[in-house]
């Protein structure tokens, strides 16, 4: 028998196909040789493609079991990319469940193999966020190897773009990291997912937000999360000012406002109440101790509760939010408050002196804690847009400045040695910020040469004070105001997509809070448990071009008329395509 199965399995091997066909009446198509391999496994040494590609359907015609090895023939017909074949084997009913055929596909860029996987009816959205030995989702493949096609096809049947391998990398990162073009790209799939149906001889404007919130987990900011990590600043303003992600942030901004709202209101209170504390503290007035108590009750009861929030929501979130500036601020303002608060009640129940290291402390939590609410003010989709600007100007400011800071620091010493008898010039520190003020125009002319001479060593001084005055206040300060100014519909981009930053760096951060298993213990009430779920959205949206549906929806109608756009420019160049 052994002798049979070789013959069969020899005559499969050498790509005989008269052999073949002559043997099947005699042997069985599934019989193993003594390495366990059946003939159609074997078939993979056939050399000459033909050959090859006519025993295989001689022996799936006669009953060849496709599945019946871990190495299936068909991972073999993937990995060798014959399509033909692999069409072949899965309609003799081929397991595309195994072998982790789809990241074959996705890996080697075979666009038609990948298809044809992808239309069988086995092939559900778990197998295409399914993970190797490394953790990597065939999506994660295709855009590490920068395959295009394919990874626009695991994203039209549901590929997360957020999940991440071994290392923490996310499809996403893989995309901005690898791919070329990869904003072009990523606004290409975006343009992809608004569509315009025919109902009734009437247009229907739909957006799929699938690529966004892929799956039916209650993580829907996931995604946009990963791109924020994943994309640089740049790339983030051109992608996140996309129609579609606005108009999703604009939906998922509607649902969970009020979290914000509530945490800017318990941040005024906060403010409000360390404000009237070190005022009355610092002022000493008299017959305020109600006032000074109540303040100091409700400064250290807020400035605990955004500490714990603050902490917590880094906990949460694996320690992520420490990297963000705006959190060490929080921590910052609200610590130093709650030392001021501790220390001065001390200091006034033994009735000591308040020691002045509390006042410097104080005057600089009460700078912070108004930053940090101007930031905040900066999320809103109202008011937010001058806030930004505000930030976007001052780093174009503070740009300048670290440029010329040889040229300032320059004058500052020089000044310090010409002007040693006036006070403000007294030591370079002092020349510093005297040198800062005069580049505002407070020069103070008459009281710098008042006394002075027309000597030699006179006319330095003068010289190096001219040179100052064109240097710094006409070309170094208007350098700076034409920079802020030239280009305004730059600055303008820039802060909203700033501000659609911030809204989303909010939403995501408060979806990981809300959707952690804290919240969903039975010990959390039931309206509290309806009262977060409200921040799921559906993933398909219809749109209206009215204007009652805009007022609302809440929703521009630059924002309407942009996926207005995108979705006829796709039917024009489908019928022209048809």
């Amino acid at each position: 028998m052994a002798d049979e199965r070789r013959g069969l399995h020899g005559a499969v091997a050498s790509g005989d196909e008269a052999a073949v066909r002559l043997l099947l009446r005699e042997q069985d198509v599934n019989a193993r040789d003594e390495k366990g391999c059946t003939p159609l496994l074997l078939a993979e040494c056939i050399k000459d493609e033909a050959s090859y590609d006519s025993i295989v359907q001689i022996l799936i015609e006669n009953g060849a079991d496709v599945n019946i090895c871990h190495d299936t023939p068909l991972h073999s017909a993937v990995f060798y990319q014959k399509q033909h074949l692999v069409a072949a084997l899965l309609r003799a009913g081929a397991d595309v469940r195994r072998n982790n055929l789809l990241h074959i596909a996705a890996e080697k860029g075979c666009e038609g193999i990948l298809g044809l996987l992808l239309a069988d009816k086995r092939c559900t959205e778990d197998m295409i966020n399914s993970r190797d030995a490394s953790g990597r989702t065939p999506a994660f493949l295709a855009a590490l190897h920068d395959h295009k096609a394919c990874l626009k096809m695991l994203i039209a049947r549901g590929a997360d773009l957020s999940l991440a391998d071994a290392n923490e990398d996310t499809v996403m990162g893989a995309v901005f990291e690898n791919m070329t073009r990869a904003v072009e790209f990523t606004r290409e799939v975006l343009d992809s997912s608004v569509g315009l149906e025919k109902v009734n001889e009437k247009n229907r404007y739909y957006v799929d937000f699938r690529v966004l919130a892929p799956g039916k987990g209650a993580r829907q900011m996931d995604v946009i999360s990963s791109l924020l990590v994943a994309a640089n600043d740049e790339e983030k303003t051109e992608v996140l000012q996309h129609p579609l992600i606005e108009l999703y942030l604009t939906l998922k901004w509607s649902k969970v406002c009020y979290f914000f709202y509530l945490w800017i209101a318990a941040y005024v209170v906060f403010v409000l109440s360390l404000s009237v504390y070190v005022t009355l503290m610092a002022h000493n007035y008299v017959g305020i101790d109600g006032i000074m108590a109540a303040s100091r009750w409700i400064l250290i009861v807020s400035a605990t509760c955004l500490l714990v929030h603050g902490i917590l929501q880094c906990c949460l979130t694996h320690g992520n939010h420490f990297r963000k500036y705006e959190m060490w601020l929080n921590l910052a303002c609200t610590s130093l408050s709650l030392i001021v608060a501790i220390v001065e009640d001390r200091a006034r129940n033994g009735a000591q002196n308040i020691p002045n290291w509390v006042l410097h402390v104080s005057s600089i939590a009460i700078l912070l804690s108004w930053t940090e609410l101007m930031l905040l003010i900066g999320r809103l989709p109202t008011y937010g847009y001058y806030a930004l600007m505000f930030s976007a100007v001052l780093q174009n400011v503070i740009r300048v400045l670290l440029a010329f800071l040889c040229l300032v620091v320059g004058f500052a010493l020089s000044f310090s040695i010409q002007f040693s008898s006036c006070p403000e010039f007294a030591d370079p520190w002092r020349a510093l910020v005297k040198t800062t003020v005069m580049m505002m125009g407070e020069f103070e002319y008459g009281d710098l040469f008042a006394d002075q001479s027309l000597g030699v060593e006179r006319a330095t001084s003068r010289v190096i004070f001219l040179m100052f005055i064109i240097l710094t206040s006409i070309v170094l300060m208007n350098l700076m105001v034409g920079l802020a100014v030239s280009d305004i519909q730059i600055l303008q981009t820039e802060s909203h997509a700033r501000k659609l930053e911030k809204q989303a760096d909010f939403l995501g951060q408060l979806e990981k809070v809300l959707t952690s298993r804290r919240f969903k213990g039975r010990h959390v009430p039931q309206i509290v448990r309806k009262l977060l779920g409200r921040n799921y959205i559906e993933t398909r949206y219809e749109l209206e071009t009215s204007t009652r549906f805009r007022r609302s929806k809440k929703l521009s109608s630059r924002l309407i008329d942009s996926l207005v756009g995108i979705a006829k420019s796709h039917r024009e160049r489908n019928d022209c395509d048809g």
